[in-house]
C-alpha cells in the first residue's frame, strides 16, 4: 500500500522536469519529494564530469610469444573545465595475468589470502602511473562472452587526477588479443549530486531521462584495445573473419568510408577463402594487397608512430577514406597474420622434416 501511495503521489503532482543549463552546462533537476511535510517539489543540481577536452593515443607491439602489449598516453586540453579523473575501457578481450574471484571462497584466512592474491596479481597486470589505481570487472551486466571492463582513476590520496593543459603515459597491460577500436570513456571530477530525501521515485517520468544522463556521463575517444582472439588452434581464415568482423563497425563510427570499406572486405574475403582452400601464398599476396591499399592513405603505419599523426606529412594524407588509428590497427593486425602464417608453415615443414627422417630410421 505504502509503494502504491508513492506511485500516487509522482504521478498526481506535475512540475518534475530535468533541464540543461545552457550557460553551465548542468542540469537543473526539479523532482518531487514525497518525505516533506507537506510533499511538494525540490530542486538539486546534476553537474556532468564530461567538462574536460581529453586525448588518448594508443600503441600497440607483439612479442615473440604473439602477446600484444598496449599502451596508452592521456592528456587534457587547456580548455577543460574539470580535473581529468576515470578513463574505462569496455568491453575488451582479457588481460594476461588476471582473474576472477567468482566463485572463490570467504570463510578462513587462506581462503582470504586467496582472494587478496588474485586481487594483487590482478593489480600488478596492469601498467599504472603514480597517483592514479587500476581495476579489472568480469561478467559486467551479465556477460558471458568472456570480456571484461578495465580502467584506471586518480587516487584522492595521492593524486588530484589530469589537471587541464597537462599529459600523462605510463598506463598498459598485456593481452593474447589483436587489437580493434572501441570508445574510451573518459570523464572529470563533478560534485556528487545531493538529494533531499531519496530523490525521484522510481515511477517517476524524469527516472529514464536521468538514467540516460548518468549512463552517458564520459566523453568518448577512439582507443585501440584488444578485441579480436586469435583462435586455438590457430587458423587464418578465421582470424581474418573476426578481423573482417570488427572493421564492419568502424563505419558506424566515422572511421572508414563506405565504399573504401567495401573494397577492404572483398580483399579480405579473398584471403580468408584463398586459406581456407589450402592456398596460402594467394592468401598472403591478397594481404599484401591490403596492406599496399592502406599505405596509400597514411604511410609508415608499420612504425607505430602515434606520436606523430598529427605532423604535417600525416595531415597532408587523405583522411576521408579511413582514420589512421583504424589504418594503424588493421595493418598490424593484417601483419600478424602474416607473422604467424609464416610461423606455422614452417613448423609445419619442420615436422614434416622430421617425420620423414624417422621413417627413413
Amino acid at each position: 500500500m505504502a509503494a502504491m501511495t508513492l506511485s500516487l503521489y509522482a504521478q498526481a503532482f506535475p512540475g518534475e522536469s530535468i533541464v540543461r543549463d545552457p550557460a553551465t552546462g548542468d542540469y537543473i533537476i526539479t523532482y518531487w519529494n514525497t518525505e516533506m511535510e507537506p510533499p511538494g517539489l525540490e530542486t538539486t543540481t546534476f553537474v556532468p564530469a564530461t567538462k574536460i577536452a581529453p586525448s588518448i593515443r594508443s600503441r600497440f607491439n607483439s612479442d615473440r610469444d604473439g602477446n600484444i602489449t598496449y599502451r596508452y598516453s592521456i592528456s587534457s586540453g587547456v580548455q577543460s573545465k574539470q580535473v581529468l579523473g576515470h578513463i574505462i575501457l569496455d568491453p575488451v578481450e582479457p588481460v594476461i595475468g588476471t582473474r576472477s574471484t567468482r566463485g572463490m571462497k570467504w570463510g578462513t584466512a587462506a581462503d582470504k589470502a586467496a582472494r587478496m592474491a588474485v586481487l594483487d596479481a590482478n593489480d600488478k597486470a596492469f601498467s599504472t602511473p603514480s597517483g592514479w589505481s587500476s581495476s579489472v570487472a568480469f561478467g559486467v551486466d551479465g556477460r558471458k562472452d568472456g570480456s571484461v571492463r578495465i580502467g584506471w582513476s586518480s587516487s584522492d590520496e595521492n593524486s588530484t587526477g589530469l589537471k587541464p593543459g597537462s599529459a600523462i603515459q605510463g598506463f598498459g597491460y598485456s593481452s593474447t588479443a589483436l587489437p580493434g577500436i572501441i570508445a574510451a570513456e573518459m570523464s572529470g571530477d563533478s560534485p556528487v549530486m545531493m538529494w533531499s530525501g531519496e530523490g525521484p521515485h522510481e515511477d517517476s517520468a524524469i527516472i529514464q531521462q536521468l538514467n540516460e544522463i548518468e549512463a552517458h556521463d564520459f566523453i568518448p575517444r577512439n582507443a585501440a584495445v584488444p578485441t579480436i582472439a586469435v583462435p586455438a588452434p590457430y587458423d587464418a581464415a578465421v582470424l581474418l573473419d573476426r578481423i573482417r568482423t570488427q572493421v564492419a563497425t568502424w563505419p558506424s563510427k566515422q572511421l572508414l568510408d563506405p565504399a573504401f570499406a567495401a573494397q577492404l572486405d572483398r580483399t579480405m574475403v579473398a584471403a580468408a577463402n584463398a586459406f581456407r582452400n589450402n592456398q596460402p601464398k594467394a592468401g598472403r599476396e591478397h594481404i599484401e594487397s591490403l596492406r599496399k591499399l592502406l599505405d596509400h592513405e597514411h604511410r609508415f603505419l608499420d612504425h607505430d608512430d602515434e606520436d606523430n599523426d598529427d605532423t604535417p606529412e600525416h595531415k597532408a594524407a587523405t583522411r576521408l577514406t579511413i582514420d589512421r588509428l583504424a589504418a594503424r590497427v588493421l595493418d598490424f593486425d593484417l601483419r600478424y597474420v602474416l607473422k604467424r602464417t609464416e610461423k606455422e608453415h614452417e613448423h609445419d615443414h619442420d615436422e614434416g622434416d622430421r617425420r620423414k627422417e624417422q621413417e627413413r630410421r
